[in-house]
Protein backbone atom coordinates (compact mmCIF):
# COMPACT_ATOMS: atom_id res chain seq x y z
CA UNK A 1 0.00 0.00 0.00
CA UNK A 2 1.60 3.11 -1.37
CA UNK A 3 2.52 5.84 1.56
CA UNK A 4 -0.10 8.58 0.46
CA UNK A 5 -3.41 5.93 1.29
CA UNK A 6 -5.78 7.61 -0.90
CA UNK A 7 -9.22 8.12 0.02
CA UNK A 8 -11.73 5.04 -0.07
CA UNK A 9 -15.40 5.77 0.07
CA UNK A 10 -17.66 2.87 1.66
CA UNK A 11 -20.88 2.83 1.11
CA UNK A 12 -23.09 1.87 4.62
CA UNK A 13 -26.75 1.82 5.76
CA UNK A 14 -26.47 1.88 9.40
CA UNK A 15 -30.50 1.28 9.96
CA UNK A 16 -30.74 -1.16 7.02
CA UNK A 17 -33.12 1.24 5.47
CA UNK A 18 -32.32 1.44 1.81
CA UNK A 19 -35.12 2.61 -0.57
CA UNK A 20 -34.94 -0.18 -2.99
CA UNK A 21 -36.80 1.60 -5.49
CA UNK A 22 -34.98 1.05 -8.72
CA UNK A 23 -34.95 4.71 -9.41
CA UNK A 24 -33.19 6.17 -6.18
CA UNK A 25 -30.45 2.97 -6.75
CA UNK A 26 -29.41 4.29 -10.44
CA UNK A 27 -29.25 7.71 -8.78
CA UNK A 28 -26.25 10.54 -8.40
CA UNK A 29 -23.23 9.70 -6.37
CA UNK A 30 -24.35 12.54 -4.36
CA UNK A 31 -27.73 11.30 -3.82
CA UNK A 32 -26.42 7.79 -2.72
CA UNK A 33 -24.35 9.58 -0.40
CA UNK A 34 -27.25 11.66 1.03
CA UNK A 35 -29.94 8.72 1.52
CA UNK A 36 -27.21 5.69 2.36
CA UNK A 37 -24.18 7.92 4.19
CA UNK A 38 -21.02 7.15 3.35
CA UNK A 39 -17.26 6.99 5.55
CA UNK A 40 -14.00 8.60 3.67
CA UNK A 41 -10.87 7.82 5.15
CA UNK A 42 -7.77 9.51 4.23
CA UNK A 43 -4.10 9.63 6.06
CA UNK A 44 -4.45 13.10 8.02
CA UNK A 45 -8.74 12.50 8.51
CA UNK A 46 -11.82 10.21 8.62
CA UNK A 47 -15.03 11.97 7.29
CA UNK A 48 -18.17 10.23 8.16
CA UNK A 49 -21.68 11.24 6.98
CA UNK A 50 -24.29 10.29 8.77
CA UNK A 51 -28.09 9.62 6.93
CA UNK A 52 -30.99 12.30 7.77
CA UNK A 53 -33.08 9.13 8.58
CA UNK A 54 -30.20 7.55 10.87
CA UNK A 55 -29.82 11.13 12.67
CA UNK A 56 -33.81 11.50 13.35
CA UNK A 57 -33.84 7.56 15.12
CA UNK A 58 -30.70 8.70 17.14
CA UNK A 59 -31.77 11.37 18.53
CA UNK A 60 -35.05 9.71 19.56
CA UNK A 61 -32.99 6.69 21.15
CA UNK A 62 -31.08 10.05 22.75
CA UNK A 63 -34.99 10.62 24.52
CA UNK A 64 -34.42 8.36 27.06
CA UNK A 65 -38.03 7.38 26.26
CA UNK A 66 -39.90 4.75 28.12
CA UNK A 67 -38.37 1.04 26.40
CA UNK A 68 -41.09 -0.17 24.15
CA UNK A 69 -42.87 3.24 23.54
CA UNK A 70 -43.18 4.00 19.73
CA UNK A 71 -42.66 7.49 18.57
CA UNK A 72 -45.82 9.47 18.86
CA UNK A 73 -47.80 7.28 21.13
CA UNK A 74 -49.35 8.83 24.24
CA UNK A 75 -48.77 7.15 27.42
CA UNK A 76 -51.70 6.38 28.45
CA UNK A 77 -51.90 4.22 24.75
CA UNK A 78 -48.33 2.96 26.18
CA UNK A 79 -49.93 2.00 29.91
CA UNK A 80 -52.42 0.11 28.35
CA UNK A 81 -50.55 -1.69 25.26
CA UNK A 82 -47.25 -2.52 27.40
CA UNK A 83 -47.59 -1.62 31.14
CA UNK A 84 -50.91 -3.05 32.63
CA UNK A 85 -51.25 -6.75 33.21
CA UNK A 86 -53.58 -8.37 31.62
CA UNK A 87 -56.94 -8.25 33.73
CA UNK A 88 -57.70 -12.36 33.51
CA UNK A 89 -54.23 -12.83 34.58
CA UNK A 90 -54.49 -10.86 37.40
CA UNK A 91 -57.68 -12.35 37.97
CA UNK A 92 -56.99 -16.47 37.91
CA UNK A 93 -53.34 -15.04 40.14
CA UNK A 94 -55.66 -13.91 42.87
CA UNK A 95 -57.81 -16.75 42.55
CA UNK A 96 -54.86 -19.46 43.41
CA UNK A 97 -53.63 -16.94 45.87
CA UNK A 98 -56.83 -16.70 47.36
CA UNK A 99 -57.22 -20.77 47.54
CA UNK A 100 -54.03 -21.39 49.09
CA UNK A 101 -54.74 -18.77 51.63
CA UNK A 102 -57.90 -20.55 52.38
CA UNK A 103 -56.19 -23.44 52.64
CA UNK A 104 -53.28 -22.02 55.23
CA UNK A 105 -56.44 -21.01 57.13
CA UNK A 106 -58.16 -24.21 57.52
CA UNK A 107 -55.69 -26.62 57.97
CA UNK A 108 -53.95 -24.30 60.94
CA UNK A 109 -54.34 -26.12 64.20
CA UNK A 110 -52.22 -25.04 66.65
CA UNK A 111 -53.48 -21.40 66.19
CA UNK A 112 -56.56 -19.49 64.70
CA UNK A 113 -56.42 -17.40 61.72
CA UNK A 114 -59.08 -14.73 61.77
CA UNK A 115 -58.27 -13.26 58.76
CA UNK A 116 -55.72 -12.80 55.81
CA UNK A 117 -54.79 -9.79 54.32
CA UNK A 118 -53.90 -9.54 50.60
CA UNK A 119 -51.07 -7.30 50.23
CA UNK A 120 -48.09 -6.63 47.68
CA UNK A 121 -48.61 -5.33 43.70
CA UNK A 122 -51.36 -7.97 43.73
CA UNK A 123 -53.23 -6.90 46.88
CA UNK A 124 -52.69 -3.20 46.06
CA UNK A 125 -53.44 -3.12 42.78
CA UNK A 126 -50.00 -1.98 41.12
CA UNK A 127 -49.00 -5.13 39.48
CA UNK A 128 -46.62 -4.44 36.19
CA UNK A 129 -47.06 -6.73 33.35
CA UNK A 130 -44.87 -9.69 33.35
CA UNK A 131 -44.16 -9.06 37.29
CA UNK A 132 -45.93 -9.43 40.43
CA UNK A 133 -45.65 -10.41 44.06
CA UNK A 134 -48.51 -10.71 46.65
CA UNK A 135 -47.83 -10.70 50.51
CA UNK A 136 -50.51 -12.92 52.32
CA UNK A 137 -50.89 -11.47 56.36
CA UNK A 138 -52.52 -14.08 58.29
CA UNK A 139 -54.25 -12.46 61.46
CA UNK A 140 -53.87 -14.87 64.44
CA UNK A 141 -56.39 -13.68 67.14
CA UNK A 142 -55.73 -15.95 69.44
CA UNK A 143 -52.01 -14.15 69.96
CA UNK A 144 -52.39 -11.18 72.18
CA UNK A 145 -49.26 -8.86 72.42
CA UNK A 146 -46.00 -8.93 70.57
CA UNK A 147 -44.02 -10.25 73.00
CA UNK A 148 -46.15 -13.87 72.52
CA UNK A 149 -46.30 -13.54 68.33
CA UNK A 150 -42.04 -13.29 68.84
CA UNK A 151 -41.86 -16.04 71.07
CA UNK A 152 -44.22 -18.11 68.59
CA UNK A 153 -43.04 -17.16 65.09
CA UNK A 154 -40.76 -19.96 64.86
CA UNK A 155 -43.26 -22.60 65.26
CA UNK A 156 -46.00 -20.50 63.00
CA UNK A 157 -43.64 -20.37 59.88
CA UNK A 158 -43.36 -23.88 60.64
CA UNK A 159 -46.57 -25.00 60.76
CA UNK A 160 -47.35 -22.48 57.39
CA UNK A 161 -44.41 -24.39 55.61
CA UNK A 162 -45.86 -27.62 56.27
CA UNK A 163 -49.21 -26.83 55.17
CA UNK A 164 -48.34 -25.25 51.98
CA UNK A 165 -46.63 -28.61 51.13
CA UNK A 166 -50.32 -29.68 50.19
CA UNK A 167 -51.13 -27.21 47.73
CA UNK A 168 -52.86 -28.08 45.00
CA UNK A 169 -51.25 -25.82 43.05
CA UNK A 170 -47.10 -26.14 42.54
CA UNK A 171 -45.04 -24.08 44.17
CA UNK A 172 -41.27 -24.17 44.04
CA UNK A 173 -38.11 -22.00 45.49
CA UNK A 174 -39.62 -22.35 49.41
CA UNK A 175 -38.03 -20.14 51.82
CA UNK A 176 -38.28 -19.60 55.36
CA UNK A 177 -36.77 -16.22 56.87
CA UNK A 178 -37.05 -15.00 60.05
CA UNK A 179 -40.50 -13.25 59.34
CA UNK A 180 -41.77 -15.19 56.32
CA UNK A 181 -42.22 -18.22 54.21
CA UNK A 182 -41.53 -16.91 50.45
CA UNK A 183 -42.07 -18.99 47.74
CA UNK A 184 -43.20 -19.04 43.51
CA UNK A 185 -46.06 -19.87 42.67
CA UNK A 186 -46.67 -20.02 38.34
CA UNK A 187 -49.69 -18.89 37.14
CA UNK A 188 -49.94 -18.94 33.11
CA UNK A 189 -46.33 -19.71 32.77
CA UNK A 190 -45.58 -16.50 34.47
CA UNK A 191 -44.02 -16.99 37.93
CA UNK A 192 -45.43 -14.79 40.74
CA UNK A 193 -43.29 -14.04 44.61
CA UNK A 194 -45.32 -14.78 47.24
CA UNK A 195 -44.86 -14.24 51.15
CA UNK A 196 -46.61 -15.46 54.00
CA UNK A 197 -46.20 -13.28 57.53
CA UNK A 198 -48.24 -14.52 60.45
CA UNK A 199 -49.36 -10.70 62.24
CA UNK A 200 -51.63 -10.22 65.16
CA UNK A 201 -53.59 -7.22 64.87
CA UNK A 202 -52.34 -3.94 66.46
CA UNK A 203 -55.52 -1.43 66.21
CA UNK A 204 -58.93 -2.22 67.31
CA UNK A 205 -60.57 -1.58 63.92
CA UNK A 206 -60.31 1.88 64.70
CA UNK A 207 -56.92 3.94 62.67
CA UNK A 208 -57.44 7.45 63.70
CA UNK A 209 -54.05 9.11 65.32
CA UNK A 210 -55.70 9.12 68.99
CA UNK A 211 -56.21 5.00 68.61
CA UNK A 212 -52.95 4.57 67.22
CA UNK A 213 -50.72 6.80 69.42
CA UNK A 214 -49.67 4.05 71.88
CA UNK A 215 -49.08 1.90 69.35
CA UNK A 216 -46.67 4.04 67.78
CA UNK A 217 -45.63 5.05 71.52
CA UNK A 218 -44.62 1.14 72.40
CA UNK A 219 -42.92 0.89 68.89
CA UNK A 220 -40.67 4.01 70.40
CA UNK A 221 -40.28 2.65 73.45
CA UNK A 222 -39.35 -0.79 72.72
CA UNK A 223 -36.46 -1.39 69.88
CA UNK A 224 -35.82 -4.64 70.21
CA UNK A 225 -39.30 -5.48 68.60
CA UNK A 226 -39.61 -2.83 66.19
CA UNK A 227 -38.81 -5.44 63.28
CA UNK A 228 -42.55 -7.42 65.19
CA UNK A 229 -44.61 -4.11 64.84
CA UNK A 230 -43.27 -3.38 61.24
CA UNK A 231 -44.76 -6.74 60.14
CA UNK A 232 -47.77 -6.12 61.98
CA UNK A 233 -48.57 -2.99 60.50
CA UNK A 234 -48.46 -3.90 56.74
CA UNK A 235 -52.51 -3.87 56.52
CA UNK A 236 -51.97 -0.34 57.11
CA UNK A 237 -49.54 -0.10 53.82
CA UNK A 238 -51.82 -2.10 52.09
CA UNK A 239 -54.69 0.28 52.60
CA UNK A 240 -53.19 3.24 51.90
CA UNK A 241 -51.99 2.46 48.26
CA UNK A 242 -54.73 0.25 47.49
CA UNK A 243 -57.31 3.17 48.59
CA UNK A 244 -55.54 5.57 45.18
CA UNK A 245 -57.50 6.10 42.33
CA UNK A 246 -57.08 3.63 39.13
CA UNK A 247 -55.33 6.41 37.71
CA UNK A 248 -53.15 6.72 40.01
CA UNK A 249 -51.94 3.37 39.85
CA UNK A 250 -51.64 3.69 35.69
CA UNK A 251 -49.17 6.31 36.61
CA UNK A 252 -47.31 3.74 39.99
CA UNK A 253 -47.38 0.54 37.64
CA UNK A 254 -45.73 3.19 34.62
CA UNK A 255 -43.04 4.56 37.20
CA UNK A 256 -42.54 0.43 38.43
CA UNK A 257 -42.11 0.29 34.79
CA UNK A 258 -39.22 2.67 33.97
CA UNK A 259 -37.31 1.21 37.59
CA UNK A 260 -37.48 -2.29 36.10
CA UNK A 261 -36.06 -1.34 32.54
CA UNK A 262 -33.92 1.37 33.66
CA UNK A 263 -32.81 -1.18 35.92
CA UNK A 264 -32.76 1.36 39.58
CA UNK A 265 -32.75 0.19 42.91
CA UNK A 266 -35.75 2.49 43.96
CA UNK A 267 -38.42 0.07 45.67
CA UNK A 268 -41.73 -1.06 44.72
CA UNK A 269 -43.31 0.41 47.46
CA UNK A 270 -41.23 3.78 47.20
CA UNK A 271 -42.13 4.11 43.74
CA UNK A 272 -45.66 4.11 44.55
CA UNK A 273 -45.51 6.34 47.66
CA UNK A 274 -43.78 8.76 45.47
CA UNK A 275 -46.95 8.93 42.71
CA UNK A 276 -49.41 9.33 45.86
CA UNK A 277 -47.01 12.26 46.77
CA UNK A 278 -46.42 13.96 44.01
CA UNK A 279 -50.08 13.47 43.48
CA UNK A 280 -51.00 15.44 46.78
CA UNK A 281 -48.03 18.20 45.85
CA UNK A 282 -50.17 18.95 42.36
CA UNK A 283 -53.43 19.72 45.07
CA UNK A 284 -55.25 16.39 43.93
CA UNK A 285 -56.86 16.92 40.95
CA UNK A 286 -60.02 15.20 39.47
CA UNK A 287 -58.32 12.38 38.11
CA UNK A 288 -61.07 12.15 35.54
CA UNK A 289 -59.32 15.46 33.78
CA UNK A 290 -55.81 14.93 35.11
CA UNK A 291 -52.97 13.95 32.49
CA UNK A 292 -50.55 11.51 33.06
CA UNK A 293 -48.27 13.53 31.29
CA UNK A 294 -48.05 16.13 34.33
CA UNK A 295 -47.95 13.73 37.12
CA UNK A 296 -45.08 12.13 35.92
CA UNK A 297 -43.20 15.09 35.27
CA UNK A 298 -43.87 16.24 39.04
CA UNK A 299 -42.72 12.59 40.11
CA UNK A 300 -39.37 12.82 37.90
CA UNK A 301 -39.31 16.62 39.05
CA UNK A 302 -38.58 14.99 42.13
CA UNK A 303 -36.70 12.44 41.62
CA UNK A 304 -34.25 14.37 39.83
CA UNK A 305 -33.47 16.91 43.26
CA UNK A 306 -32.63 14.00 45.41
CA UNK A 307 -31.06 16.43 48.28
CA UNK A 308 -34.39 17.76 48.59
CA UNK A 309 -36.48 14.83 48.22
CA UNK A 310 -38.19 14.34 51.62
CA UNK A 311 -41.71 12.62 51.51
CA UNK A 312 -43.29 11.91 54.97
CA UNK A 313 -47.09 11.40 56.22
CA UNK A 314 -48.88 12.71 59.57
CA UNK A 315 -52.09 10.32 58.74
CA UNK A 316 -51.33 7.80 61.27
CA UNK A 317 -48.37 9.86 63.65
CA UNK A 318 -46.21 12.67 63.33
CA UNK A 319 -42.70 11.89 61.96
CA UNK A 320 -40.89 14.89 63.97
CA UNK A 321 -41.66 12.93 67.06
CA UNK A 322 -39.74 9.84 66.16
CA UNK A 323 -37.12 9.79 63.39
CA UNK A 324 -36.54 11.85 60.35
CA UNK A 325 -33.67 11.53 58.51
CA UNK A 326 -31.42 14.13 56.11
CA UNK A 327 -32.76 14.04 52.59
CA UNK A 328 -33.21 11.92 50.33
CA UNK A 329 -36.10 10.11 52.11
CA UNK A 330 -39.35 8.52 51.79
CA UNK A 331 -41.01 7.57 55.09
CA UNK A 332 -43.18 4.66 55.70
CA UNK A 333 -46.68 6.34 56.22
CA UNK A 334 -47.49 3.28 58.40
CA UNK A 335 -43.79 3.20 60.38
CA UNK A 336 -41.70 6.14 61.49
CA UNK A 337 -38.61 4.52 61.57
CA UNK A 338 -38.43 2.60 57.82
CA UNK A 339 -37.41 5.08 55.37
CA UNK A 340 -37.62 3.96 51.89
CA UNK A 341 -34.42 5.25 50.73
CA UNK A 342 -32.23 4.95 53.73
CA UNK A 343 -27.97 5.19 53.16
CA UNK A 344 -25.02 4.86 54.88
CA UNK A 345 -24.02 8.37 54.28
CA UNK A 346 -24.84 10.56 51.97
CA UNK A 347 -26.18 9.60 48.86
CA UNK A 348 -25.10 6.73 47.46
CA UNK A 349 -23.42 5.82 43.60
CA UNK A 350 -27.23 3.96 43.05
CA UNK A 351 -28.98 6.71 43.84
CA UNK A 352 -26.63 9.15 42.27
CA UNK A 353 -27.13 7.55 38.77
CA UNK A 354 -31.15 7.41 39.19
CA UNK A 355 -31.11 11.09 39.88
CA UNK A 356 -29.12 11.57 36.73
CA UNK A 357 -31.63 9.23 34.78
CA UNK A 358 -34.27 11.41 35.88
CA UNK A 359 -32.64 14.65 34.57
CA UNK A 360 -31.99 13.36 31.49
CA UNK A 361 -35.47 11.79 31.49
CA UNK A 362 -37.47 14.71 32.53
CA UNK A 363 -35.91 17.02 29.83
CA UNK A 364 -37.68 14.83 26.80
CA UNK A 365 -40.39 13.73 28.35
CA UNK A 366 -43.51 14.53 26.63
Amino acid sequence: MSAKLSTIVGKFDALQIILRDSKERNGSEKNLNQKVGYIAISERNVDICIPPIFKQASSFNKMGDFEGRNPGESLESFIDRVVNPDSSYVSQTKSVIHTVAELMKSKSVDHKIGSTVKGGSLGKGTAVKGRSDADLLFVYTDISSIEILKSKLPDLLKELQSVLARSPHKVTSVKRTPFTIQFNIEVKGELNEVDLLPIIQLDIGDRSRAKMNPIYQQIKAKEDLREYYFKCLAPLQVDFVSKEDEKIKRSIRLLKYWIKTRKHVLKSYAAELLVIKAYEEMGKPPTGKMKTLDLMKTVFTKLSDLNNLTVSWDKYYTPSSYYVPSPPYILDPAFPYHNLTRQKSGIDEKYVHLERDAKKFLANLK
